[in-house]
C-alpha cells in the first residue's frame, strides 16, 4: 500500500468543527497527518495523527531559512503560497512516504482510499480533487525531487513569496508549472501560439501521469454539478456518518469529502451571493458527536 502524508500547518485556534474534523481524520487509518501547530495536541492520540509544536513565528523562520530567500508571511493564510515547496520545507517528515501533500481544516472526509485506490496512486504522479486546476484544499504529489522542487518552477515565485498578499500559487501557479512544456513557454516568449499548438502532444505526455479529477467537494462553485447545476443550484445539504460523506441531492453517492469554504465564506462565491454562515456567532449545535448535518444554517451533531 503506498504510504501518503497529509502536511498542515495551522496556528491561532482549532475551528469549531475541529472534533468532527479529527474523526474523519481518524477513519482513514492508513493515511498520515502532520500538524505543525501552536494549538492544543491533546485533541487526538491516533496512531495516524502527528502534531509538530512550533510556533507560527518559528515556522515562518524556518521556512525563509530553507528556502534562503526572503519571504513575506505575515499572516497563517499566506501560508498557503509555501505548499508548492512544502517537499522541500517538510522533508524531514515525508521522507519515508510515497506521496505528500495538503489539505485543509473546513472539511470533512469520506473514505479517501475508495478514491484514490492503489491502482490510481500506481498510475499517477499528482492528484487533484479538482478538474481543472489542481486544489489547494487537498493535492497529493509523488514523493520525487521533480515533485519535491516543482516550486521552484513556478513564475515569479521568489517575488510571490516576497509579496504579503495571499496570490494562491498553491492552485493556478503549481498547475501551470504541472503542466506547461518547453514548447508552452517558447510559445508565449515569442507570442507565437502555434507553436504550442503544434507541439501540444508534449503537454498530453507530460498530463497523463495527472489524475485530475472532480469530486464534487466543494459546493456554490462556477464548476458544473454532477447534474449540470452550478453556483445557489447545488446541494445545500450534507451529511457525515462515521466517516461517510453524502448530500440529499445525488442519492446513493459517497464522497471524498465535503469542503465548507463557500458555507462559511463569501471571498470565492463567484456568483456575488453570500455565505449562508457569515456572522454566525456559533457553527456547531448540539453536542460533538461522530454524525453530522451540514447545511446553510450550520453543522447539526445528529
Amino acid at each position: 500500500m503506498h504510504k501518503i502524508a497529509f502536511i498542515i500547518p495551522y496556528f491561532g485556534k482549532w475551528p469549531e468543527w475541529m472534533e468532527l474534523y479529527i474523526d474523519s481524520i481518524e477513519r482513514n487509518p492508513t493515511i498520515d497527518f502532520h500538524f505543525i501547530t501552536d494549538c492544543d495536541r491533546s485533541i487526538s492520540t491516533a496512531d495516524n495523527i502527528y502534531f509538530h509544536e512550533t510556533t507560527f513565528e518559528e515556522y515562518v523562520n524556518n521556512a525563509q531559512k530553507i528556502l534562503d530567500v526572503p519571504i513575506n508571511i505575515p499572516n497563517p493564510y499566506k501560508i498557503c503560497d509555501l505548499r508548492p515547496f512544502f517537499g522541500i520545507i517538510h522533508a524531514d517528515i515525508i521522507k519515508d512516504y510515497d506521496f505528500f501533500g495538503w489539505t485543509d481544516v473546513d472539511l470533512l472526509f469520506g473514505d479517501i482510499r475508495s478514491f484514490y485506490t492503489d491502482e490510481v496512486l500506481k498510475n499517477h504522479d499528482v492528484l487533484s480533487s479538482h478538474a481543472i486546476r489542481l486544489a489547494g484544499h487537498c493535492a497529493l504529489l509523488r514523493n520525487t525531487a521533480n515533485y519535491r522542487n516543482m516550486g521552484y518552477k513556478i513564475y515569479n515565485w521568489e517575488k510571490t513569496l516576497q509579496n504579503p498578499k495571499f496570490v494562491g500559487i498553491d492552485e493556478h501557479g503549481l498547475t501551470n508549472a504541472l503542466t506547461m512544456t518547453f514548447w508552452d513557454k517558447l510559445s508565449e516568449k515569442l507570442k507565437m501560439p502555434w507553436i504550442a499548438q503544434v507541439f501540444s502532444w508534449r503537454r498530453k505526455q507530460k498530463t497523463k501521469r495527472y489524475y485530475f479529477v472532480e469530486q464534487y467537494t466543494t459546493p456554490f462553485t462556477p464548476i458544473p454539478w454532477l447534474d449540470g447545476s452550478i453556483n445557489n443550484d447545488q446541494p445545500e445539504e450534507w451529511f457525515y456518518n462515521k466517516g461517510k460523506v453524502t448530500n440529499t441531492r445525488d442519492k446513493g453517492r459517497e464522497f471524498m469529502y465535503i469542503h465548507f469554504m463557500n458555507f462559511k465564506s463569501s471571498q470565492w462565491r463567484h456568483d456575488g451571493t453570500k455565505a449562508p454562515w457569515e456572522g454566525m456567532e456559533t457553527y456547531c449545535h448540539g453536542e460533538p458527536s461522530s454524525r453530522a448535518r451540514i447545511n446553510t444554517k450550520g453543522i447539526y451533531y445528529l
